[in-house]
């Protein structure tokens, strides 16, 4: 027993002190795409639509003239893109990734003759996260979890959030079995016809408010199994989301800048739209 002792007070506390400010980059996991559309040429972005087994990356026209779609929503992380062109294509290492609306995690650049790409304005979601609940949840949260037809990659990582290093139950979040004391559903996985009804009662059992968090690819767009006859995804189709957390799978501490930001502790990411022409990166 003294060993054990000694050890733990020469090693002293592990846990890890995020979202402590300056301790963000400390986890060296990919946790989504980003796009520097200063970098990409016309050449290039047919070619990388050619290479995303996921549509996450789309482009329609000709290297004269044209429109690339990316939607980090629906990347796997496979790396394609980002190993062809690197410089373009770049894998985000700051777990702060969640955002409150779709449309953050998408943007669009179009070319035409006599000019390069520019980023083209996508039409912003209404705001759905509603400021009293955000109020009520500040201080803990209550998580029911469904599995709506996963890999078990998602849960894989759900479940070190209740490890020593992560320690959720410090910032007041907690894990519950029933959706009748749960504050949040949080949901994993491409929605298939089986888990459809399961899903909507747990839904309807949970008490208001409530809040819904799309945690993966698969919640988010379906993933490698979007459009699927055995499925019915994306979660927003069904559900109104109120957090989506991009990542296949989202690293645990992702999915902890989730839960904050949709408990209001957090700043969501401000858009995944490229920026302005002019106003840098």
């Amino acid at each position: 027993m003294s060993r054990w002792i000694w050890n733990g007070l020469r090693t002293g506390i592990r846990t890890t002190r995020f979202p402590a400010p300056g301790v963000a980059g400390e986890e060296q996991a990919g946790s989504t795409v980003e796009l520097r559309w200063q970098s990409l040429t016309a050449p290039h972005a047919l070619a990388a639509a050619e290479l995303c087994p996921t549509d996450a990356i789309t482009a329609t026209g000709t290297a004269v003239e044209g429109e690339m779609r990316f939607d980090a929503g629906a990347c796997i992380m496979c790396g394609r893109c980002s190993r062809e062109l690197p410089e373009t294509f770049v894998q985000v290492l700051d777990p702060r990734v969640a955002v409150r609306h779709r449309n953050d995690l998408s943007c669009a650049v179009k070319w035409q003759a006599g000019g390069g790409p520019q980023p083209a304005a996508l039409k912003d979601e209404a705001e759905r996260v509603r400021a009293q609940a955000i109020r009520l949840f500040r201080h803990s949260l209550h998580i029911r979890h469904v599995d709506a037809g996963s890999c078990n990659g998602c849960e894989s990582e759900l479940q070190m959030l209740s490890q020593p290093y992560l320690d959720l139950h410090r910032l007041g979040i907690f894990f519950t079995p029933t959706p009748r004391h749960a504050d949040v559903l949080l949901v994993t996985g491409v929605v298939t016809a089986n888990m459809e009804s399961p899903l909507l009662e747990t839904y309807a059992a949970m008490p208001a408010p409530k809040l819904v968090i799309a945690a993966g690819a698969c919640a988010i767009s379906g993933g490698s199994f979007a459009h699927g006859p055995t499925t019915r995804g994306p979660l927003d189709r069904l559900l109104p989301v109120d957090c989506y957390v991009p990542g296949c799978p989202p690293t645990p501490q992702a999915l902890l800048h989730g839960l904050l930001v949709a408990m209001g502790r957090a700043a969501a990411r401000s858009s995944g739209a490229p920026p302005e022409a002019g106003h840098g990166s």
